[in-house]
């Protein structure tokens, strides 16, 4: 009698559908609860891996293009981060390997997971869609909460549990549109899907708002804009030309602080030749110093290497900008330059290779919408490290995992 009621408990729908369950309350408490979201993570690989094990002897392996398309992309970035990190755990920079070396893993479990959540999405139904859409919703209002509660006692940019400010705002946006998405795939009616839209914009603004983020300020708008464009055309142009109002309208109204940052961006560019000690002129620096330490190999140098490299520079052509010697050590704030530099042309090529294939993938299926998960990890990538730390890995995997499964799902999913 155990051993039938373990079979049935087994079955590929009662996985599936509590492996998706679980991945969206992991990915929805991501900013607000330690620990939590990784060990549910890590069971349900485990769980999954158990299962594909079982099918693989039984000889019931499901092959899928859509799911081999988004896993062999993050097994390769995560083989070459992984490879590229034993290969100089020796260095003095060792929490740079470890990052890299941690994220590595998560790639490569997220490969095995996102393989299984995009085959088998056939399990997916109407029911489950809906429990996670609420699950994503009201994780996203949680998070703001819990910043609100953040800002108002340190009277500083939220972090959460992010190391920066910078890097919580473009996790903010993965949880958003996530969140987005698949509400949008539950809710048919027209009036629905635009007050989802619109409470979602709301909220993720605010939080990005808290973050003081200048390029997530920027950005953010553009992406709703052009999420509104490819979803919601029925709406016609004078409803997008609204929208644009509305949000230039609602900027009049951000903080001082806010504004202060942004007013700063023209004064720190126009500065730069007699003070580059500055957020942006510091940014500059890294950069040049970052581009000029390259070492054109196939699995790049040590952190210890690309540091020395870009400090001579900065030292010798960059005034000794201090804060960008300070800071070339821990990353270059551009994510293809930070691959390049460290993990070579191999590096450059997966990340290269997980963009496009994510953007084309989701614009060669007819989802448009879709394509702004990818490109807001890429837009954030231009002036920060997005794929660096470990914590930032898994929550971008599991937005991509649960969005990418709702990719034009078989007729009997949603029944």
């Amino acid at each position: 009698m155990q051993a039938h009621a373990f079979r049935q408990l087994m079955t590929g729908k009662n996985i599936y559908q509590l492996c998706f369950v679980l991945l969206s309350i992991a990915l929805a408490s991501s900013l607000v609860v330690e620990a939590l979201p990784r060990k549910i993570f890590y069971f349900s690989s485990y769980l999954v891996a158990l299962y594909l094990v079982i099918l693989t002897v039984k000889k019931q392996w499901l092959k899928d293009k859509t799911a081999i398309t988004v896993a062999l992309p993050l097994l390769f970035i995560g083989l070459v981060r992984l490879i590229w990190a034993k290969m100089f755990s020796h260095a003095e920079f060792s929490d740079v390997v470890n990052n890299y070396f941690q994220g590595g893993k998560l790639f490569i479990i997220a490969a095995f997971l996102s393989y299984f959540i995009i085959a088998w999405r056939h399990y997916l139904s109407r029911p489950l869609l809906i429990t996670c859409s609420a699950i994503l919703f009201v994780g996203l209002l949680v998070t703001l909460g819990f910043a609100i509660s953040e800002h108002a006692k340190t009277l500083t940019r939220i972090r959460l549990l992010t190391d920066s400010a910078g890097t919580v705002s473009y996790l903010i946006t993965a949880l958003a549109l996530c969140t987005l998405y698949t509400g949008h795939r539950v809710i048919t009616h027209r009036g629905g899907q635009m007050v989802l839209f619109s409470a979602v914009f709301v909220v993720n603004m605010m939080l990005m708002i808290l973050t003081e983020s200048r390029a997530g300020v920027l950005t953010l708008p553009l992406i709703y804009l052009a999420w509104f464009y490819f979803t919601h055309r029925w709406a016609g142009k004078i409803s997008l030309v609204v929208l644009a109002l509305f949000i230039i309208v609602g900027a009049l109204f951000m903080p001082g602080s806010v504004w202060q940052r942004l007013d700063s961006i023209h004064n720190e560019v126009d500065t730069y030749q007699t003070n580059n000690n500055t957020s942006i002129g510091a940014r500059f620096s890294i950069w040049k110093g970052g581009w000029h330490s390259v070492s054109w190999s196939l699995l790049g140098q040590s952190p210890d290497q690309r540091t020395a490299k870009a400090r001579e520079y900065i030292t010798q052509h960059e005034r000794h900008n201090p804060e960008a010697y300070k800071n070339v050590m821990y990353h270059l704030h551009d994510d293809f330059l930070e691959t390049l530099s460290l993990q070579g042309i191999a590096g450059a090529l997966s990340l290269l290779i997980f963009y496009l294939v994510l953007l084309i993938l989701a614009a060669r299926r007819g989802v448009a919408g879709l394509t702004l998960l990818p490109l807001s990890i890429i837009i954030f990538g231009l002036t920060d490290t997005v794929l660096i730390q470990s914590g930032s890995v898994l929550i971008l995997v599991m937005a991509i995992i649960i969005s990418y499964a709702m990719i034009h799902p078989p007729e009997k999913a949603l029944s």
